[in-house]
């Protein structure tokens, strides 16, 4: 992935290729890591927790990258029966990857109208957002997917005051009709058909393999999540001394916050699957419920509730380890 945009900022974009750039055999790494490598360290100076907050972020290079995995990964599980393990982890691989691009997108707040155009996309092609029903239609939506619904939505929810007008109507005179935009940002304007032959992965099965293998310490992720949770509390309670860096150390607990949010997206993103694993993730589940009663963004809250149950069909999971997957979280009103 590259590091530089045109603007001079952090870009997931990529450069040539496929969306996910492997220009001189680079290995493939975790957005979220790549993203936070600013501010990777367990205990990140002030400095560096503003730097992090204030790095520009191409959420519609992600949305449209994740959007791009996501059809590729439908591609490749299609193209070979799924008693082979070497393509199912090729697909889990690139179901994480997706995930993880996801994650940061809804999680990462809206800064400005690109961004915000990008959830709204994003948030479109998960099908969280739904067109009404005519009024002869019987709903038959169960709990759950009700539930994963309202996640969704809350997950990718823009302010509603930094949006502006949509799209105009063509008027008399407008050509162009057969290209007229329908929304702010098509997420899927020039991405391969969902269907069809692979498009890049089929070429690269042995680094999604090795991609897929490569899981990070859940452990440490938990302890980094709890660290950063409490570095926000901590400079939260600072500024309100009324320092004259107040302004900076609100900053620095944002991206504090942020950092710890995206390290418990992806403790519950990679499926590593024994007792071990699942205490902890369940740890996690804990642990965000808990930033719900301190009163954290509630599309952060929902971001991990959402992840966490796509998360339960990356296939290099066991069928019987799926349900295990799936935990009891508290509402998010």
């Amino acid at each position: 992935m590259t590091k530089n945009n045109q603007r001079g900022g952090r870009s997931l974009a990529p450069h040539t290729g496929g969306p996910v750039d492997e220009q001189n055999g680079t290995a493939l790494r975790d957005p979220i890591a790549l993203v936070t490598a600013i501010a990777g360290s367990d205990d990140p100076s002030l400095d560096e927790l503003v730097a992090f907050r204030r790095q520009p972020i191409d959420l519609k290079a992600a949305a449209r990258n994740a959007k791009a995995l996501q059809n590729e990964e439908f591609r490749l599980g299609r193209s070979k029966e799924l008693g082979d393990d070497q393509y199912e982890f090729a697909c889990a691989g690139l179901q994480i990857m997706a995930l993880s691009l996801v994650a940061l997108v809804a999680t990462w707040p809206a800064d400005d109208l690109d961004q915000a155009e990008a959830k709204l996309a994003l948030a479109e092609r998960t099908g969280a957002l739904h067109h009404r029903h005519e009024k002869d239609y019987v709903a038959s939506m169960g709990a759950m997917h009700a539930r994963r619904l309202r996640w969704k939505r809350a997950a990718f929810a823009v302010p509603e005051l930094m949006l502006p007008p949509g799209p105009t109507a063509p008027q008399g005179n407008s050509r162009g009709l057969a290209a007229w935009p329908l929304e702010r940002f098509d997420l899927v304007a020039g991405l391969p058909l969902r269907g069809g032959p692979p498009s890049f992965a089929h070429t690269q099965i042995a680094g999604w393999v090795g991609f897929t293998k490569a899981a990070p310490d859940l452990d440490h992720l938990l302890q980094r999540a709890r660290k950063m949770f409490e570095t926000c509390d901590r400079l939260v309670s600072l500024a309100q001394r009324g320092p004259e860096n107040a302004s900076a150390l609100m900053v620095a607990a944002e991206g504090a916050r942020i950092a710890g949010f995206l390290a418990a997206a992806q403790a519950m993103i990679w499926p590593v699957h024994n007792r071990l694993a699942l205490a902890i993730k369940k740890e996690v589940v804990t642990l965000i419920n808990l930033r719900g009663e301190i009163g954290d963004p509630i599309h952060m809250q929902a971001a991990i509730r959402h992840v966490t149950a796509d998360a339960g069909w990356i296939k290099s999971l066991p069928v019987d380890a799926r349900d295990d997957l799936v935990f009891d979280w508290s509402e998010l009103v």
